[in-house]
């Protein structure tokens, strides 16, 4: 059996590779074949030849090589990447047997699910793939039409199948639009496939294998988006790990969804981690870090003077969220303030590093410093509210009550809620990053009362490694309830010359008058100091031993 090969389609290619591989012979010649394999009309002598049609639009086609030969069998091939998924419908029989069954023999040997269908069935399947493709142009979407753009090669096919498809979905235009995805071959057939019910246990099967492996060319597509989508916040220099906007998606897929809402949601958030990996892959970022937001707060700031960028940063709602995702290892790094020249220690930040399994390997100063900005260049004079959080308006009153007494304080939640609540007679307090971030127009800079004063100190935490080492040593301990115990642990720091450059007390916790202690000491403390230690206190807890630092590397 010598087989010709007419036709530059996607089945057309396939089928004969399968025949190759077969090593059935392949001729490149209509005359001298006995079998010709095509999905046009072909002019020429056909007596006696086997004609294999493979056109999509079987009206035209049967009739037309009806007329020529005798021995016609018409086909509809649905391929995927392994044969085996592959399904072939029959359409019309051939009066050569045997031909014919050599043919088909081929084809099943390699797995692939033949079944017979009438006129009937042809017509809807037809109309089902009319269907896709017009919906598939209107909306560039790929999963939709790429089931039918292998077979929309020439104008006649595309107006058959915008007409055909105008009978089901209303206020088409009469003229059909370019497929957008018709140079890809990654999903097609598979809905053409899923077109058909399946009747037997077998192709409920085949069906589920085949949506299986859709969904993992899906998963591929998807994560290809998303290193795009990495290289675009690089040029943006905007965060990977969005929180707030993966919770808007999950639940908007979660009200389009009526299966378990808790498998779903865990189905999601493994494909966005999925997806987040490979972004940060693509960037060569190995290391994330958890800062307090929004982008423009001085938490910001502070991280990306570290960093260098804001696409490794995952934005946390409180201080308590970067430690516990730090410590859950969801984040490799974590920025958190620990203290205020003006306002002193950031309490809730003491207690979590207490009460969490984190270590503080670094940290780093940021001078605080706020601007007045609005939407547009204007006066002072014409400014009637001012917007910002109560803190910031705390440290430039004297600014306010000098040059704004007109105006009408507003206190806000956050830098966002300002930004947000801002019109054309309002302007905000916030810093020259947040105003620059925002596109607002700054009116003065530094306008805090303490100039050059204000300054933050930040810790710098990781999970626990039990590699420590550093100039300063951070610290818990407790004491007994009886005269001198305090003073029994600060005798073993002086008494070894170190200085302590914070102590804090805090409830313990337990009972009224039960307090722990917090200290930071100018030294590294080695075993022997902590045995002493471990001498005069009911308990200790060295959280950190770290250095200043001015860089945090977070690039393979």
């Amino acid at each position: 059996m010598r087989l010709f090969f007419f036709g530059e389609s996607h089945s057309i290619k396939k089928v004969a590779e399968i025949f190759r591989s077969r090593k059935v012979e392949i001729v490149d010649d209509l005359r001298s074949c006995d079998v010709l394999v095509t999905d046009e009309l072909v002019d020429g002598e056909l007596f006696g030849k086997l004609v294999v049609d493979l056109s999509l639009l079987k009206d035209v086609s049967v009739p037309f090589y009806r007329g020529k030969t005798s021995h016609l069998l018409s086909l509809i091939v649905f391929l995927y990447k392994e044969p085996a998924l592959s399904k072939v419908l029959v359409l019309s029989e051939s009066t050569d047997g045997e031909r014919e069954r050599l043919f088909l023999d081929v084809l099943r040997s390699e797995g692939m699910l033949l079944e017979r269908i009438g006129w009937e069935e042809y017509g809807e399947l037809l109309k089902r793939l009319a269907v896709s493709f017009c919906a598939g142009s209107l909306v560039d979407d790929s999963m939709l039409g790429t089931s039918v753009f292998p077979f929309v090669r020439s104008k006649g096919i595309k107006e058959r199948l915008w007409e055909l498809g105008r009978h089901a979905l209303k206020d088409l235009p009469e003229t059909p639009k370019e497929p957008v995805c018709a140079d890809r071959a990654l999903l097609w057939g598979e809905f053409g496939k899923l077109a058909l019910e399946p009747s037997n246990l077998f192709e409920m099967r085949q069906k589920i294998r085949v949506i299986d492996f859709l969904i993992l060319d899906l998963l591929k597509e998807r994560v290809d988006l998303a290193k795009k989508i990495a290289l675009e916040k690089k040029r943006e220099d905007s965060p990977i790990d969005l929180p707030d906007v993966e919770e808007e998606k999950m639940k908007e897929l979660l009200d389009r969804s009526s299966l378990i809402p808790t498998r779903v949601r865990n189905i999601f958030e493994e494909i966005m981690r999925l997806a987040k990996e490979e972004e940060y892959r693509v960037l060569k970022i190995s290391k994330t870090v958890a800062v307090l937001g929004p982008a423009g707060s001085f938490s910001d700031e502070m991280a990306v003077k570290l960093v260098g960028s804001r696409i490794p940063l995952r934005y946390c709602n409180t201080t308590d969220e970067i430690i516990k995702a730090v410590e859950s290892g969801e984040t490799d790094y974590g920025i958190v303030p620990i203290e205020n020249s003006t306002y002193g220690t950031v309490l809730p930040v003491l207690d979590a590093l207490l009460s969490h399994e984190v270590e503080v390997f670094g940290e780093s100063k940021l001078e605080v410093a706020h601007c007045l900005a609005a939407k547009r260049k204007m006066d002072l004079k014409e400014i009637k509210r001012v917007y910002s959080h109560p803190q910031a308006i705390s440290q430039c009153l004297g600014f306010l009550n000098n040059y704004l007494p007109h105006a009408d304080i507003r206190y806000t939640s956050s830098t966002s809620d300002a930004v947000r609540l801002l019109d054309d007679e309002s302007a905000a307090i916030l810093s020259e990053n947040a105003a620059r971030l925002h596109g607002l127009f700054v009116l003065r800079k530094g306008i805090q009362d303490l100039k050059d004063k204000n300054i933050t100190r930040f810790y710098l935490i990781r999970k626990k490694t039990g590699k420590m080492e550093g100039r300063f040593t951070s610290l818990f301990f407790g004491v007994k309830d009886r005269p001198g115990a305090l003073k029994a642990v600060l005798d073993v720091f002086a008494s070894r010359g170190i200085n302590l450059r914070k102590l804090e007390s805090r409830p313990a916790r337990t009972f009224l008058g039960d307090y722990i202690f917090f200290v930071e000491v100018e030294a590294p403390l080695g075993e022997e100091d902590l045995r002493e230690l471990d001498k005069v206190t009911t308990f200790y807890k060295v959280i950190g031993v770290f250095d200043e630092v001015e860089e945090l590397s977070v690039y393979e």
